[in-house]
């Protein structure tokens, strides 16, 4: 045998098994991807609960705000007006939910475990098997648990939910009136029929979810009618709560209906009689079947074609990532991803420039070109975001070096003009930076000690004035978020010490940092650029420039609004009469630091101090001006401050308040909004800074030709 007749070699891997691996790793890194995405998304869960919040309720109020444009309405007016209507009913819905359930919570408890020995002695008389008595024992703890449980447990500390209701509620503001354009935006990366592919997609997604959500609240209204009506015509007892419980149970996809219509039959045997507790369970079984055939007639009847599968499938999922919202929020969301995950994949199949070649290696590998380009993307996305995360971590671990760094390049950045005049006007650059920083020293300290000196002595009784008028309200809610915001305000004697040495320290070494960076600044960063090539270095040069001009901006915008926000608020209180009203100012002051949620915490403290120690007159006047000051403020203040010197949309500035809160504390709700403005003004610029450079593809394609 010669060696042209010898058999070819065999291959060292299996074809079957380097396709295997092809598909794996492009998958392992897809899912990896996935998870962290889904690790941030639950790490930052105020920001995505508030998110989710938002995208329900806009959906929810999509049709409002098109009836009122299609009539000539602006998009701002429509999406007040809808707003308005939606905080309206919800408020009108939670004050009925509240006081038909919560006063009889107990009895309600105690009749369904009435209901339960009751049945239970039925099982046993009948002698049922010993597997059905334990699957009803175990059924039954399962139930009885769940009433048992305090609600605060189960949704949560009651601030966070006060701060996704406050977020959810402005972000759905925002959605609603710049929803169209902020989807264009998004749609930008995508040309020609790839983005009308995905925007049409989305629309039906959109009504879809809208029509779910209106199918959803029409059939949990038709179940609590049905069985009100059923539990009066039977004498019952407790007819509000349990009429209630059905209600919030048709908003929890199928799980809702088993758990409530248990209630209510076991509720019903104890209260009534086994042939009443028949009853009721006949009546909510033919509603249940009766309201999804009267509304199959309609459009609502069709617009959601979820199968039932997916939904049990997506629920523990939602139930387990995100609690009782996620329940709630499940089928809305996997609605819509269904929507839009055949476009999106058709998308990224035929990709920018066509469908993949069957040259290509993927190809050859029997890998699909949108499983590889997915791959491809999500290794590199994991290498960037283990980068971030890294980068974001020493950032939070070392503080104390961190801090006084940020805070000195904003000062810089605001002092900058100041320097440059000066330096103008023939100064040196030490002589200029020592002036400018001094001065800075000299304003920060006349403001610390003036702070210091007004709100130590009264702040502990601005907190237990607020706490007294929020007991006053009889709500327990309200008693418990006015305790933990004023925990964080009131510090004992030690704690306070150690924070204003700490403070001290932290400012001091701030302000010389502030020295060197105007003194050196220039000449550090002119070295720096001149290393880069010719054809990079005025763009880099550009985006320094754009960083230093947001930093200031965000100082001065940020003063600007905060001056605001104090003076209005000292202004009203003085002129109401009310006490601590320079207190109050000065906290106004420094919480406008933190956009939107700062105002808010300290004039609804401005108005509990109305309800606790002013007259009616007062309180209603408090009221409104906290009600009107932060739609002002919100609204017009802040976009229009904000829009000049930063360039941000208030929904972005919204979701990176409680993201830096989740990932620093109060110091990262103070540097997030500077940081992302600094991101929003550079990253197109730095992304094609890190690109191919411009004068060597001109090499490149002059050497091709």
């Amino acid at each position: 045998m010669t060696a042209l007749d010898a058999p070819p070699p065999q291959p060292l891997v299996p074809a079957w098994l380097e396709r295997l691996a092809a598909v794996g790793w492009r998958a392992l890194a897809t899912a990896a991807f996935g998870l962290v995405l889904l690790a941030i998304a639950i790490g930052l869960s105020t920001v995505t609960a508030s998110v989710l919040v938002a995208l329900i309720v806009a959906a929810a109020l999509v049709p409002i705000v098109q009836g009122l444009r299609q009539r000539g309405a602006s998009p701002t007016l429509a999406a007040a007006i809808a707003c308005l209507a939606g905080l309206l009913v919800f408020a009108l819905v939670t004050v009925v939910l509240v006081l038909a359930l919560v006063p009889y919570v107990r009895e309600v408890i105690g009749a369904v475990e009435t209901g339960v020995r009751d049945l239970r002695e039925q099982l046993s008389t009948v002698g049922a098997p010993p597997l059905v008595s334990l699957a009803f024992d175990e059924f039954v703890e399962s139930l009885l648990s769940l009433l048992s449980i305090d609600p605060r447990v189960l949704l949560g500390p009651i601030a966070a939910l006060t701060m996704v209701g406050i977020l959810g509620g402005f972000l759905t503001f925002f959605l609603l009136q710049d929803g169209t354009r902020g989807w264009a935006w998004l749609m930008r990366p995508l040309a020609g029929w790839r983005a009308e592919l995905v925007t049409v997609s989305a629309r039906s997604g959109l009504e879809r979810v809208s029509g779910y959500l209106q199918r959803t609240a029409l059939l949990a209204v038709s179940d609590a009618l049905v069985v009100g009506v059923t539990l009066v015509l039977l004498g019952m007892p407790l007819v509000g709560p349990l009429v209630v419980l059905v209600f919030v149970g048709g908003f929890v996809p199928y799980l809702g209906a088993i758990i409530t219509a248990s209630i209510v039959v076991l509720a019903t045997l104890a209260l009534a009689s086994p042939a009443a507790s028949a009853v009721v369970l006949a009546a909510i079984i033919a509603a249940s079947i009766a309201g999804p055939q009267a509304l199959a007639r309609t459009a609502l009847g069709t617009r959601v074609d979820v199968h039932p599968v997916v939904v049990l499938a997506a629920i523990p999922a939602g139930a387990t990532l995100f609690g009782l919202l996620g329940l709630v929020a499940v089928l809305p969301v996997t609605v819509f991803v269904l929507a839009v995950g055949r476009p999106i994949v058709l998308a990224i199949d035929l990709g920018p420039s066509g469908p993949g070649r069957a040259s290509d290696p993927a190809a050859l590998a029997g890998v699909p070109v949108w499983l590889d380009r997915l791959g491809q993307w999500s290794w590199r996305g994991l290498v960037v975001a283990s980068m971030v995360g890294v980068v974001v971590a020493l950032a939070v671990r070392v503080p104390a070096v961190v801090l006084p760094g940020v805070l000195a390049l904003v000062l810089a950045a605001t002092l900058a003009p100041l320097a440059a005049r000066l330096r103008r006007r023939g100064w040196s650059s030490t002589l200029a930076a020592s002036a400018a920083t001094v001065g800075a020293t000299l304003g920060v300290a006349v403001a610390l000690v003036g702070s210091i000196a007004l709100t130590i002595g009264p702040l502990r009784e601005i907190v237990d004035t607020a706490l007294d008028g929020a007991t006053a309200t009889t709500l327990g809610w309200l008693v418990d978020l006015v305790k933990t915001v004023g925990s964080g305000l009131v510090l004992d004697l030690g704690g306070l010490i150690g924070g204003l040495v700490y403070l001290g320290l932290t400012i001091l070494l701030a302000l010389l940092l502030t020295f060197f960076f105007l003194r050196d600044g220039p000449a550090w960063w002119h070295g720096v650029i001149g290393r880069l090539p010719a054809s990079r270095r005025e763009r880099v040069d550009a985006v320094g420039t754009d960083t230093v001009g947001v930093l200031g901006g965000y100082m001065v915008g940020t003063t600007l609004i905060s001056l605001f926000g104090a003076v209005t608020s000292t202004l009203i209180m003085l002129g109401l009469g009310l006490p601590l009203a320079i207190p109050v100012g000065v906290l106004t002051f420094f919480s406008g630091f933190i956009p939107y949620i700062g105002s808010f915490v300290t004039t609804a403290l401005a108005t509990l101090i109305a309800v606790a120690v002013g007259s009616t007159t007062d309180v209603i006047v408090m009221g409104v001006f906290t009600i009107v000051f932060n739609i002002v403020q919100g609204n017009f203040v802040t976009p229009l401050v904000y829009g000049r010197t930063l360039n941000l949309h208030p929904a972005v500035i919204l979701l990176a308040i409680p993201a830096g809160n989740q990932i620093a504390g109060i110091l990262g709700m103070f540097l997030v909004v500077p940081f992302v403005a600094v991101v929003a003004a550079t990253w197109r610029p730095l992304l094609e800074l890190i690109g191919p450079d411009p004068t060597n593809r001109k090499v490149v394609a002059a050497a091709a030709e």
